[in-house]
């Protein structure tokens, strides 16, 4: 059952800091899986398949979970011929309530050719290719798709403002939809209010 990969936190447990940029709300936003039907594959280098998100999800998450209140832009520009590839470096800004998140990483394409040629097909195209990379790159490391693209690092998670007694961590053990129900049920009604996320969490992940 999935749900036993979900693991409780405050605010407290998750930094030191008493400064922590994002509320409640966005870090229950980064810290829950990619909903599978945002996930594509495409055949790996060397065979396999890899995991990815269109830039289009990872912009529309941004949008949501910093109103609109970001930028991106690209520092440095490289087009490589005799590697073959485009290079960029951008930067990623974020406001947060109040404070301000920048993180900067690299993006890359291979140069399309025409074909049977040595002359790129469009070098524009490649570009945009390579922002796009480098703008989900640097969104990973706010923890946009941060489960696609670092797995091994990754673990869902529910913040709760606070957690006072057992309740949430029976739920969140619980081995199947029934006992989540059955413990559910047993709440009153303000603790049903409380730990709503958790329970509506959880039984999605069944």
């Amino acid at each position: 059952m999935e749900n036993k990969q979900i693991i409780l936190l405050t605010k407290e447990e998750i930094a030191k800091s008493n400064d922590l940029a994002l509320n409640e709300a966005q870090l229950n936003f980064i810290l829950q899986k990619t909903p599978k039907k945002f996930i594509r594959s495409r055949p790996a280098k060397g065979g396999g398949t890899w995991n990815y998100v269109a830039v289009g999800y990872v912009t529309k998450v941004l949008n949501l979970m910093f109103g609109w209140n970001w930028n991106f832009e690209i520092v440095k520009e490289d087009i490589l011929l005799d590697a073959r590839e485009v290079v960029v470096k951008a930067r990623l800004t974020v406001n947060a309530n109040g404070s301000i998140i920048i993180k900067e990483n690299y993006g890359n394409k291979e140069i399309m050719f025409r074909k049977g040629t040595e002359k790129p097909l469009s070098i524009g195209n490649d570009m945009k290719a390579a922002a796009s990379d480098a703008l989900k790159k640097c969104a990973s490391m706010i923890g946009v798709a941060q489960d696609i693209y670092a797995p091994e690092e990754f673990k869902e998670a529910i913040v709760q403002t606070e957690i006072v007694n057992d309740i949430a961590l029976q739920l969140s053990e619980s081995e199947n939809v029934d006992d989540v129900s059955l413990i559910w049920e047993s709440l009153t009604e303000k603790e049903q209010g409380k730990y709503k996320k958790l329970f509506t969490k959880l039984m999605k992940n069944v």
